[in-house]
């Protein structure tokens, strides 16, 4: 996801496993709520007007709180790969996406998922896209997926389609060009 202009080259923004936000800005690291409002500003307007986004942290998250409420959007908006969202985000220690991806009621509407050419990834095409980006088997995607291999090879073709996409490394590069996967080069 990239940060509102002019933002962009003054902040990162990172969470952590406990969903701890933190920014750094100017090699100074800080709690999010910490940052100035003028910096804070173009968080909120985004939140103001993305009416899905305030809808789901009321009816899913049960926060009515406007400060609970922009640090939850920021943490999955910007800080859902616990990395920092305009270089390169670190997909924890494995790779893996946030930790709530298979659960998370919100998916797709606080953390937006990069679009492919030819439509939207399911969550679990984008778990799989994922697990292929790091280089994971069919068999290996399956068991830790718990769907039968067949299955797995059904959503590969729906990720290829929906990416244009033709194998495997094609599915990673887009993973990577999209910051949902980072490797060091």
């Amino acid at each position: 996801m990239k940060l509102p202009t002019g933002i962009d080259k003054l902040i990162e923004i990172n969470r952590f496993e406990n969903g701890e936000v933190t920014v750094t800005v100017k090699g100074s690291q800080m709690d999010y709520l910490e940052l100035p409002l003028i910096l804070r500003e173009p968080f909120q307007a985004e939140l103001i007007s993305d009416s899905a986004a305030l809808k789901s942290l009321k009816e899913n998250f049960k926060i009515f709180d406007a400060d609970e409420m922009e640090y939850k959007f920021v943490s999955c908006r910007y800080a859902a790969y616990n990395g920092n969202m305009h270089h390169h985000p670190e997909i924890d220690s494995e790779g893996s996406c946030c930790s709530e991806i298979k659960t998370c009621p919100a998916f797709n509407i606080l953390c937006k998922i990069p679009v492919g050419k030819n439509g939207i990834l399911s969550r679990q095409e984008f778990l799989i896209t994922v697990l292929v980006s790091k280089g994971k088997l069919d068999k290996e995607i399956a068991d830790e997926l718990n769907i039968e291999i067949s299955t797995i090879r059904t959503y590969l073709a729906r990720i290829r389609e929906k990416l244009c996409v033709n194998n495997r490394i094609e599915i990673a590069f887009w993973a990577i060009n999209h910051g949902i996967i980072w490797r060091k080069i």
